[in-house]
């Protein structure tokens, strides 16, 4: 049964009910009130004046600029509720650099499932859907707020978990290449990242009184810290002799020449990875591949525990919650290492007497 005319630019949300319709080129999005006869004497009303020439005011011209209404819903929302707003402001960055200057009712299934095409040639797919969970969540707060009546992407099921944990290291042949290729204010942050497994924001936060030179640990504050819990991360001479000509007092340790720190280094990254060919005379080489500056977390995890740390230790060192997290989800080891590490298990007498056998031939 179709509905009358009138009646299908209503809608109802919870008990509330809204119009919706367009005129000369704009779009008037209203409560209407708590009955379907209110919005429609409302709407009514509108329609009238609109009709009549009444000026309105800016307060009654709803559906805003996808940029405007993100701004407001950064402030407003997401730096008083969520510990991520920074990596929502980064989603932001990327959604707007694609959705322009479009309203927030013109966010379209189809325009999704076009940025969504476009970014998977770019990134992973859980950066993607970490995206596109942002702009999800940012337009549930504009019905919220009534400034859409309803938006299409709840249809969208987003799986942050769809995507395997990775186990991708840095190899030895690739760290000097890396190195050579970053950037001169980049090259200091993955150094640090290989030799403490810190994380890029405990990073890029780091300020000089997080930094002991006299135990030899940096101390991460919990605001700093994904698990909001402070930690402490020993320094080994390497990191010791790197960061002290870049210690300044009251300041961050690693800051652009305006003296603030950097607020994200994946381009960087990506690009210090496109540069590091094996033959840089080669324009098929792609460099290094499928990189993340999140795997050097990896990297140092796997050498560690290659090299003798305890599990216990790692644990501490990088915050992990258990045991069986560092050691299976982190620590991929080599073949190499694995054939060294069941010989251990062949009894001493028969491993002499092996050797024995070999030095005959």
């Amino acid at each position: 049964m179709k509905k009358a005319k009138g009646e299908r630019n209503l809608k109802k949300v919870g008990d509330r009910w809204f119009f919706d319709f367009s005129k000369d080129g704009k779009r008037y999005i209203r409560l209407g009130g708590r009955t379907k006869e209110e919005a429609k004497d409302a709407m009514a009303k509108l329609r009238e004046e609109i009709k009549n020439g009444s000026k309105l005011s800016p307060a009654d011209v709803e559906d805003p600029l996808f940029e405007d209404f993100a701004k407001e819903y950064i402030e407003t929302y997401a730096k008083v509720e969520k510990r991520s707003w920074e990596r929502d402001e980064r989603s932001i960055a990327k959604l707007l650099s694609f959705i322009g200057k479009r309203r927030l009712s013109e966010i379209s299934l189809l325009l999704v499932a076009k940025y969504r095409a476009k970014r998977l040639g770019e990134v992973s797919l859980s950066t993607v859907h970490r995206e596109l969970a942002c702009l999800k969540g940012i337009l549930s707060k504009a019905v919220d707020w009534e400034k859409l009546t309803s938006f299409p992407l709840r249809k969208i099921k987003i799986d942050l978990k769809q995507e395997p944990k990775r186990n991708r290291v840095l190899t030895e042949d690739e760290e000097p290449r890396l190195l050579q290729a970053a950037a001169d204010h980049l090259r200091p942050i993955i150094i640090l990242g290989l030799h403490t497994g810190m994380r890029q924001g405990e990073i890029l936060k780091l300020r000089a009184e997080h930094v002991n030179s006299k135990t030899r640990f940096i101390t991460i504050p919990k605001e700093n810290s994904k698990s909001k819990k402070e930690r402490r991360v020993p320094m080994n001479s390497e990191v010791l002799a790197l960061l002290m000509p870049l210690i300044k007092a009251d300041s961050f340790v690693f800051r652009k020449a305006n003296g603030q720190p950097y607020k994200d280094i994946g381009e960087g990254f990506r690009a210090a990875c496109l540069r590091a060919k094996k033959n840089p005379k080669d324009k098929n080489d792609p460099g290094i591949v499928d990189l993340r500056f999140h795997d050097l977390r990896h990297t140092f995890e796997t050498r560690a525990l290659e090299r003798g740390m305890s599990p216990a230790n790692m644990m501490e060192i990088q915050g992990h919650s258990s045991i069986p997290f560092s050691l299976f989800h982190y620590f991929h080891g080599r073949d190499e290492k694995k054939l060294t590490d069941v010989e251990l298990l062949v009894p001493l007498s028969a491993r002499d007497e092996r050797k024995g056998e070999r030095l005959a031939h």
